[in-house]
């Protein structure tokens, strides 16, 4: 195998990367350059980032299928709990039947 044409392969390449255009990519607007490229490149960054968090959220988010059972048994407990307590401040008269519903709609699984 003959490597001897790589080093000049690399130092072609890194001349590409160091000209004007690709320096700093894709954080500015570059040489020459007007704002609407560097305003599409940040919103495509924008976007990368929203679905790699969303994809995150949907796998360890609440009913994730790699979210841990302890996570959604400790929240089934403490939704639990809180309707309880909701009951007795209905029943101890502290909030009106309208109050009492829209919590617990708040509280729907």
């Amino acid at each position: 195998m003959d490597f001897s044409h790589i080093p000049a392969f690399l130092g072609s390449f890194l001349n590409f990367l160091d000209s004007p255009e690709w320096r700093a990519w894709p954080f500015n607007s570059g040489f020459g350059e007007q704002i609407l490229p560097a305003v599409a490149r940040l919103l495509f960054v924008t976007l990368i980032m929203g679905v790699i968090l969303l994809f995150l959220r949907l796998l360890f988010g609440p009913g994730g299928p790699l979210r841990d059972k302890e996570l959604e048994e400790e929240a089934r407990q403490e939704t639990e709990r809180e309707r309880a307590e909701l009951k007795e401040r209905l029943d101890a008269g502290e909030i009106s039947e309208a109050d009492y519903k829209i919590e617990m709609k708040r509280l729907k699984d």
